[in-house]
């Protein structure tokens, strides 16, 4: 009796495939109340009865063609389909970001002029995102179930197949098919019951100027082969770093650092030990055979927060590439259990908006020019970059200056007020969790009596600068001083505000802001006018000599290591542009006099600067 069943069954199944095949292209010999499966070829000389159409959509030569200007171009089919489970496929070219277009998909459309429909939207002036959505009461902005960066895979140029699997449980897939097959995994994937049934379903598309050419060959929707659960197949993305692609096709991965995690895909290498403000940072699990890629453009991931990048590079390599060459080097490094180096250097670089998702970010190959000596293929972290810390004046230590609440606007539970000329001071404690070159900022009020309330800043008992704070005309008028970059090493730093002659300005709260990986390169005019030379805080002075200066076609910067460090001295000119990189590399304990070589260089004003592990120098070179 099973066989018998078993054998019905199947007659059943290819009996559907013989209509789906034998009605291709002619949906209304099969029924017009919604029964699937339906398919539109456009192989007749107008859309016929089975399309709402609107705004400038024909067919010529086979293909369904939509000229828009404007909003609202949609191609939606007459019918309402019941099915609670489908799959719907289409082929469609065009997908231009001229013009701000924007390309959707409906399906489970309630209505004809509902806004209640699941949506498909690709939208290319916005870095080329694809987004599932559900929409319940404006197509144009539908909640986002799920998404991901698609650039430049939609091209105008190419025909692309889209698929849409709905199953009754809820769940939802779609694959996309740019000439490559679709993947078993798919590309956007959500669980949602919100529209159970196909409904109307079709294309959209609206641009804010002209009309560009945009074509759908065919479209169609059947029953699923196989009705699948309420269960997710799409891995599930990290929270900083996806969609990672490497040129050379090799599997790359993502994960979190912490010690004991495999650092390659190819390799049974492991981290011993990771520095402490990166542990749990994602991380890119890179393949070690990679390592002699030298392509400019090799790596391609996206980031979707604003991130501080590491990159833990070979110790050997004698040249950086020069992809990295502005990367910071932090004086960090990762341990691993790779017999080649039994540790990673690590870099690091602030990541802003423009190369956030759904942009792609970009790295080149481990050996990529001018790279020499790297024999063991880099990894890549990245963390978030740090919130603003916001420390309220009330709260700090105080000695003279009082807490007052007598003027509005202010953040808080009061402000605080300099009492006495000279000498009145708040002092916050600030815990610093990534390193990194932070801009301090004060919120102030000064009614304008004065000219001018002066007070000092210094940060860990080291001047950083006196600012005049003007007046901003009312005490209830708070504006925000934006001072100087400074640079904080992790833990714990106090900042003091002094007054200096004049009673300090009323203070609400002080702002340290992530900047850059990187401390701030002295000015040319700081290196002229010692005494304000802004030596990032945490980093001392050491003394160094340079000899001759001023000097003709060479000079010798000396200096001694009481310690095996990390060292770097480089040199740049009076437009802060690097012009020599002198020493990058691990020295033991010792005397050492390096030659800065300038025969061809342009007479006037250079700069050195020496970090010997996390102390740093600075100084002025004279070529005449």
């Amino acid at each position: 009796m099973k066989k018998i069943l078993f054998f019905n069954a199947k007659l059943t199944m290819s009996f559907v495939f013989l209509l789906a095949f034998l009605f291709q292209g002619h949906p209304e010999a099969i029924a017009q109340k919604g029964t699937l499966p339906f398919r539109d070829d456009f192989d007749q000389d107008n859309l016929r009865k089975n399309w709402h159409a609107y705004n400038s959509w024909s067919v010529a030569d086979g293909i369904a063609l939509n000229q828009v200007q404007g909003t609202g171009g949609t191609l939606l089919t007459k019918a309402h389909f019941d099915a609670p489970s489908y799959v719907i496929e289409t082929v469609a070219k065009g997908f231009t970001n001229s013009y701000w277009r924007e390309f959707r998909l409906l399906f489970g459309q309630t209505s004809i002029k509902s806004d209640s429909a699941y949506v498909l939207s690709y939208t290319p002036n916005s870095g080329g995102r694809l987004t599932l959505g559900r929409a319940t009461d404006n197509i144009l902005y539908p909640e986002v179930l799920d998404e991901v960066a698609v650039h430049p895979d939609l091209e105008a140029g190419t025909w692309c197949k889209f698929k849409i699997a709905r199953h009754k449980s809820g769940l939802i897939q779609v694959f996309l098919d740019n000439g490559h097959g679709y993947s078993p995994t798919p590309l956007l994937e959500a669980i949602d019951t919100t529209y159970p049934q196909l409904g109307h379903f079709g294309w959209r598309e609206d641009t804010q100027t002209g009309s560009e050419n945009f074509y759908v060959d065919w479209i169609g929707a059947r029953l699923p082969f196989l009705d699948k659960p309420a269960i997710k197949e799409k891995p599930l993305s990290d929270d900083m770093i996806t969609q990672v692609t490497a040129s050379s096709g090799a599997a790359y991965k993502v994960a979190k650092l912490q010690t004991g995690v495999t650092m390659y895909t190819d390799r049974a290498y492991t981290i011993t030990s990771v520095p402490a403000n990166l542990k749990g940072a994602s991380f890119v699990q890179t393949a070690n055979d990679d390592k002699a890629n030298a392509a400019d453009a090799f790596l391609t991931m996206y980031l979707r927060k604003e991130a501080i990048v590491y990159i833990a590079y070979d110790p050997r390599g004698q040249q950086l590439p020069a992809w990295l060459a502005g990367w910071h080097k932090t004086g960090d490094t990762l341990g691993t259990t790779d017999p080649g180096s039994r540790y990673l250097e690590v870099y690091s670089k602030a990541v802003g908006y423009g190369q956030l998702y759904p942009e792609p970010f970009t790295l080149g190959g481990n050996l990529a020019s001018p790279a020499a000596g790297a024999a063991m293929n880099y990894l890549v972290l990245a963390i978030e970059k740090p919130k603003t810390i916001l420390l309220e004046a009330e709260n700090a230590l105080l000695s003279g200056a009082v807490v007052a609440s007598n003027h509005q606007n202010y953040s808080g539970t009061g402000f605080v007020d300099f009492i006495h000329p000279t000498g009145d001071f708040i002092q916050w404690t600030a815990t610093v969790d990534v390193p990194g070159a932070y801009t301090l900022g004060i919120r102030y009020t000064h009614n304008g009596e004065e000219l001018s309330r002066p007070v000092s800043l210094t940060v860990d008992s080291a001047a950083v600068t006196t600012y005049p704070f003007g007046g901003t005309y009312s005490w209830e008028n708070w504006a925000t001083y934006n001072g100087p970059v400074i640079y904080l090493s992790k833990g714990t730093h106090t900042i003091r505000a002094t007054a200096q002659g004049a009673s300090g300005p009323n203070m609400d709260y002080l702002s340290l802001s992530y900047a850059a990986a990187a401390p701030p390169l002295p000015s040319v005019s700081d290196v002229l006018a010692v005494k304000t030379i802004r030596i990032p805080v945490g980093l001392q002075e050491k003394a160094t000599m340079a000899y001759p200066n001023p000097f003709g076609e060479s000079t010798t910067i000396a200096y001694e290591l009481t310690e095996k460090m990390p060292v770097n001295l480089i040199v740049y000119n009076s437009q802060g542009q690097k012009v020599s990189v002198l020493v990058n590399e691990v020295q033991s304990i010792g005397k050492y006099n390096v030659t800065f070589k300038a025969g061809t260089l342009q007479n006037g004003l250079y700069i050195y600067q020496l970090k010997t592990g996390n102390k740093l120098q600075v100084g002025k070179l004279l070529k005449q």
